[in-house]
């Protein structure tokens, strides 16, 4: 299943749906007076003053926590399994079609009877304190997953498709706060709130039409290896990188690269690229030089961190016999001109691929990099964004054997 870094705001607006479905929606002033303690009634009147509201307030938090624990473990878990299984398309066209028979099903076009109900047990007696509408929140998040599975699942079936935890964990967060950040209002102004529910409630299937014709959109394009449509070049330039708020520490090993005496390394694949200018391009006229190949796109956010120390290390490395080579397999070269002028700025070669590129390199997460020695041999596959020092534990044990081969020929 091939990476789409589908743009938080999808997840974002699709928590806020799953809060105005029927499922949802209806139930929301019979949860704040759980949480509260104070009856819808009181609520209404004002009741209890600023300590109910205060309840209300600190104990929504607190149920928004909860909430959130099972979406997190849910969304996180799903990118880490995408990540395990990308190179099968019948994966991603399979993930595809339940995303589009759960947009059938929002639409009433399809009837799965199991999404339909909810799976809730609550105990009658009323949570106590911060701690219990967190333990109610975890209690809401696991039994009302059936009942708001299509929305849901899609979110879970695009954390798939991004191949990778990060983004599994950036997409479920982001739903989560469109579900959870609306449960604060109610308790705000519950007048407001049941005024509000009173005009929409005639809304509620339109809702879940625009939901399930969104779903049918997304799962379409996963399914056929478009979800990059999701993004673009010029919305990139305005997006933060939500994954690399979350820093992981490269566990890339510092040793040596393995020895080329005696070892069989696949060869690189002898494909045509073009250069921006329109010209023919294949790795054999870089032969002699340790290549650092970097597939991305211009919809790829990770991508675009990654550029600046892409340009550091070709400027420093280049006179030990480094070449950084960004290929771009779903872009023209117009499109990459377009996405250098606007967002970020190469300073190594950029190349775009066809379909014998596609063929020998595609259906792999990006950004996806090969390591390639001199004798034009592929060292390493590396899935993911890597910073500095990760790059460096790469590539300088590769520059060092060249380098040493080179001295013992003489």
């Amino acid at each position: 299943m091939e990476n789409p870094n589908i743009t938080i705001g999808i997840a974002f607006v699709a928590g806020i749906l799953s809060f105005l479905s029927p499922c949802v929606l209806p139930l929301v002033p019979g949860y704040i007076s759980l949480m509260s303690g104070v009856s819808v009634d009181t609520l209404k009147e004002g009741g209890s003053g600023s300590r109910a509201r205060r309840a209300v307030i600190i104990n929504s938090l607190a149920f928004n926590a909860g909430l959130s624990v099972i979406f997190l473990a849910l969304g996180t878990t799903a990118g880490l399994v995408g990540a395990s299984i990308t190179s099968n398309p019948w994966v991603r066209i399979i993930g595809g079609l339940i995303i589009i028979a759960f947009g059938l099903q929002l639409i009433g076009l399809l009837k799965i009877s199991a999404l339909y109900k909810d799976t809730r047990f609550f105990s009658n007696d009323k949570p106590r304190g911060p701690l219990g509408s967190f333990t109610l929140g975890i209690a809401f998040a696991a039994g009302w997953t059936p009942c708001i599975g299509p929305i849901l699942g899609g979110i879970l079936g695009l954390a798939a498709a991004s191949g990778g935890w990060r983004s599994g964990l950036v997409l479920s967060a982001f739903y989560s706060l469109g579900l959870a950040v609306p449960f604060l209002l109610p308790g705000l102004g519950i007048n407001q709130f049941l005024a509000f529910y009173g005009k929409f409630r005639k809304h509620l299937h339109k809702v879940e039409v625009v939901s399930g014709v969104v779903l049918i959109v997304v799962g379409l394009l996963v399914m056929s290896g478009q979800s990059t449509l999701l993004a673009s070049s010029r919305l990139a330039a305005f997006l933060p990188n939500a994954e690399g708020w979350i820093k992981v520490k490269s566990t890339a090993p510092a040793t040596s690269a393995p020895s080329a005496a005696g070892t069989n390394f696949e060869p690189a694949p002898q494909v045509q690229f073009q250069t921006l200018a329109g010209q023919s391009f294949t790795l054999g006229q870089v032969r002699g030089q340790v290549v650092l190949l970097n597939f991305w796109a211009t919809w790829c956010i990770p991508c675009r961190e990654e550029i600046p120390v892409l340009n550091a290390m070709q400027h420093e490395l280049e006179a030990k016999g480094l070449k950084i080579i960004g290929a771009s397999l779903e872009d023209t070269a117009e499109g990459v001109e377009s996405y250098q002028r606007e967002v970020r700025r190469f300073e190594y070669q950029v190349l775009v691929g066809g379909s014998e590129a596609k063929a020998k390199f595609g259906g792999t997460p990006l950004p996806t990099t090969y390591l390639i020695d001199r004798e034009g041999r592929i060292r390493q596959k590396i899935i993911g964004a890597r910073d500095r020092a990760g790059w460096e534990a790469a590539v300088k044990p590769l520059l060092d054997e060249a380098m040493t081969t080179a001295k013992n020929e003489n």
